[in-house]
């Protein structure tokens, strides 16, 4: 009879061991382990620091992923891949995203984390004068980032003097190197990119605006309903807790806090 009762406990707790794998395998929260979390260079905003993403939207992306509990790596990758990721699979999270009507039709954004604007910038003491986009238009080469909001708007409009690049940084070079007249980029980015160019704010010069630029995150379209909103709840909750706010003045301290949060597009 003892030895009956070992082996039917000896089965209870095997079976019990199976249960608690099988119950951690599948109900763990396993939507993180399939987000694809991608980044790019773009400081300070996101970028690579000792091979870990770091900067403004990373912390802001790492204060969700701790309070949903799902530790995911955040990847830089370079813009247009990270673009292209971003339209061909679901379950993909790329950040940060300028909102435009023509985005808003591909993907879920939420946020926005960043305010700013969209600007041309010229060497110092190079003359140029930019007093609207037909100005822009005629001079000989404006660089971009590739696939980024820049170069889609300016191509919407017509333009066919860009020189697109891979990185802002490569573009904020080839301004001061006299290989392009203009360098079209986020206010928020600008002189942290040129810093890295190894050049000054004083050494380039505002010379027009191109429009704001309010910057979300965004999500691929085919990812479930349920991240989305576990998503968008707990950024507002970041933001209502005043962790966003601690976060935004660490990197941006003279700027304006965006403290509103909503879901468009998808």
């Amino acid at each position: 009879m003892y030895l009956m009762i070992c082996k039917d406990e000896g089965r209870l707790i095997l079976r019990f061991i199976f249960t608690l794998i099988f119950a951690l395998f599948f109900s763990t929260d396993l939507h993180a382990e399939r987000l694809q979390i991608l980044s790019e260079e773009w400081a300070p905003i996101s970028f690579s620091d000792n091979g870990k993403a770091n900067g403004l939207a990373v912390e802001v992306v790492e204060e969700i992923l701790l309070r949903l509990k799902t530790p995911t790596v955040i990847n830089i990758v370079p813009w247009a891949r990270g673009w292209q990721t971003l339209l061909d699979t679901p379950n993909v999270v790329l950040f940060t995203m300028t909102r435009t009507p023509e985005r808003e039709k591909l993907f879920t954004m939420i946020g926005p984390v960043a305010l700013g604007t969209t600007d041309f910038y010229a060497r110092k003491g190079s003359g140029i004068q930019i007093r609207n986009l037909s100005d822009a238009g005629k001079v000989r080469k404006i660089g971009v980032y590739r696939s980024a909001v820049e170069e889609q708007l300016l191509r919407k409009e017509g333009f066919t003097n860009l020189e697109a690049a891979s990185t802002p940084l490569q573009s904020a070079r080839m301004l001061m190197a006299g290989r392009i007249d203009l360098w079209c980029n986020a206010n928020l980015t600008a002189i942290s990119t040129l810093q890295d160019a190894g050049y000054s704010k004083d050494d380039i010069e505002h010379v027009f605006t191109l429009r704001e630029n309010h910057l979300y995150i965004a999500i691929s379209a085919g990812t479930p309903e349920a991240i989305v909103n576990s998503w968008l709840e707990t950024l507002k909750t970041i933001k209502a807790d005043s962790t966003f706010t601690k976060i935004y003045r660490k990197w941006l301290p003279n700027s304006e806090v965006p403290l509103t949060t909503e879901r468009i597009g998808l």
